[in-house]
């Protein structure tokens, strides 16, 4: 049993290290226009590898046996409706709508620590 989920997650991972590269080989404009694809694929990567450690062997074995796990669940992915954007929307609209015009709302810019701890996370 331990064997097939070690070959699905060297699998898995294998395909997730193509994927870096062919990231990797464009060039900067073409590589922002990938940003979503990347963080997806990510996830996704982490989401199956944390499944592999639940799932029963006859379903390894039938994932193992499928070429393009992480283009299948990305393809599938984006024909889900997502409510990330709408979610985020509704908060813009909350704190916009809410804004107090003599008072600045939260204090240093959050964005700036959000986007340092993500870029310092790394794969």
């Amino acid at each position: 049993m331990e064997g097939i989920r070690e070959a699905f997650r060297i699998k898995l991972y294998r395909e997730y290290l193509q994927f870096k590269e062919s990231m990797l080989l464009k060039n900067r404009l073409d590589l922002y226009g990938c940003c979503y694809r990347i963080d997806i694929y990510r996830n996704l990567y982490e989401i199956v590898g944390g499944l592999a450690a639940r799932m029963p062997s006859h379903m390894l074995e039938a994932m193992y046996g499928k070429d393009g796990i992480l283009d299948w669940l990305f393809e599938s992915w984006t024909k889900v409706d997502d409510s990330c954007y709408k979610e985020l929307e509704e908060h813009v609209e909350r704190e916009v709508l809410g804004f107090r015009l003599h008072g600045k709302e939260g204090g240093k810019d959050a964005g700036d620590e959000d986007c340092e701890a993500t870029e310092s996370g790394g794969d």
